[in-house]
């Protein structure tokens, strides 16, 4: 396999796992169905899961369960988008392009959009506050 393409499968492998636990994970989620819809259509449901279990494993890592999965998560990605790329070659662009925003976004300091849903209940003298983003609460 040509050594750029190893690269870029490191790269997405890479990035994949760092964002599974971010905000905007869905659109992050999106972009790599996408990908496998174009060029292994035929393994896009196996994909999908395989985002799901993996991102369940950051996030349940993250609540201290004692396990760092992240070393194991990246090297299959990477095995993943390699074996895409030693198939597909031409899907490189694609990838290239969907890591180039990961970037972007990431050096930006900008947010993913998606929807949100919050809901709250407040009873008796209790409060609710809630925010999409910053929020500054001054009692007096």
């Amino acid at each position: 396999m040509d050594p750029t393409l190893l690269t870029l499968a490191g790269t997405a492998g890479t990035s994949l796992v760092t964002l599974l636990a971010a905000e905007g994970w869905q659109q992050t989620r999106d972009g790599v169905v996408t990908v496998w819809r174009r060029f292994r259509p035929q393994a896009v449901e196996e994909v999908e899961r395989e985002l799901e279990a993996s991102r369940t494993a950051v996030l349940d890592a993250g609540e201290g369960d004692g396990t760092d999965p992240a070393g194991r998560l990246e090297g299959q990605w990477v095995g993943r988008f390699a074996a895409l790329l030693g198939e597909h070659p031409e899907a490189a662009d694609e990838l290239r392009d969907l890591v180039e925003e990961w970037r972007r976004r990431a050096a930006d300091g900008q947010e993913i959009r998606g929807d949100v849903r919050m809901e709250a209940r407040a009873e008796g003298n209790g409060r609710v506050y809630q925010a999409g983003r910053d929020q500054h609460i001054t009692e007096r």
